[in-house]
């Protein structure tokens, strides 16, 4: 009985043993990298994935951009000092941006806000895809049609920030 004893205490000692050390193995020697780079990292993924979702949309709608120049909702801003009158297309276009949307909400305007023509582009949040067409009529941008494709739910992955260094 002793003997027994002996055997499966020594067979538990070398399991354990065992077991931590390959614990000890599986983690990695390399640093981790600099909650800066995590940073960068993680505006190239959300940038990528941007990029799919436009492409996506363009797919569905066999839209070709060449020719359109795009602006952020930061692009259309008025700054401090300028007369509301002077930007009332840029005023015109900001509420297309309000709402939710898988990735970002994108407008490509025909040479730019001197032109005549746009596109504002957008993937719902039930991965539908959103094309409105703009037109310019005086200084206001105006939405002339609208119309809804079903498109690909895409889902942006979690970055893991917990491979980075905590700053």
């Amino acid at each position: 009985m002793n003997n027994t004893l002996m055997c499966l205490f020594i067979m538990f000692i070398v399991i354990i043993c065992g077991t931590n050390e390959l614990t000890v193995f599986a983690h990695s020697t390399a640093e981790k990298p600099s909650k800066m780079v995590c940073i960068e990292e993680s505006k190239e993924e959300y940038e990528s994935f941007n990029n799919e979702v436009l492409n996506e949309i363009l797919k569905s709608y066999k839209l070709d951009l060449s020719g359109y120049q795009e602006y952020t909702h930061d692009d259309l801003n008025l700054k401090v000092g300028d007369n509301l009158n002077d930007h009332s297309d840029k005023i015109s276009l900001q509420h297309l941006f309000r709402g939710s949307s898988i990735g970002s909400r994108r407008l490509f305007l025909e040479n730019g806000l001197e032109g005549k023509r746009g596109y504002f582009l957008y993937k719902k949040i039930d991965g539908n895809n959103v094309l409105k067409e703009l037109h310019k009529e005086g200084k206001i941008w105006v939405v002339t049609s609208g119309s809804e494709k079903k498109g690909k739910r895409l889902r942006l992955k979690p970055f893991n920030w917990d491979k980075c260094l905590e700053d």
